[in-house]
């Protein structure tokens, strides 16, 4: 894997965080997801990691875990061993520094990749492309 091709990101300038993360979560659910969790990394990190460099240090930092059952139980079904991705993430973040709000998730095709399997790569497709429509409709 290669940090810099496995795992997409997209900007998003002249919207508030929370308007962000609101839209998100709308369109993971409006393409049949279910949100399993959100974690408020945000919290923790002001309250335990206040020394940390300026390069580092984040406002806003949520993960959302997603997932589709159906699809879900086809991945384990191909290798049980893929319930290791399991479930799906996005990232939501904001640097102390700057105004613009970053998503970033990791290929479901890369991971795919790793167990060499064309069924489980079918799926890898169908989720990695509604993962990119779900950023898409963020914009509007």
């Amino acid at each position: 894997m290669k940090i810099s091709e496995d795992i997409v990101t997209k900007v998003f300038s002249g919207m508030q965080f929370d308007d962000v993360l609101d839209d998100l979560t709308n369109e993971i659910k409006s393409r049949n997801y279910l949100i399993t969790r959100v974690n408020n990394i945000d919290n923790i990190h002001g309250r335990l990691n206040s020394g940390l460099s300026k390069k580092s240090a984040f406002k806003n930092y949520k993960i959302v875990e997603f997932c589709n059952l159906e699809s879900c139980s086809q991945l384990i079904s191909t290798d049980l061993l893929a319930g290791v991705f399991m479930p799906a993430k996005f990232i939501v973040y904001q640097t102390l520094e700057e105004k613009k709000v970053y998503i970033s998730f990791l290929s479901p095709i890369s991971f795919a990749n790793l167990f060499n399997s064309e069924k489980m790569m079918g799926i890898a497709k169908i989720m990695e492309n509604d993962m990119y429509e779900v950023l898409e409709e963020i914009d509007f």
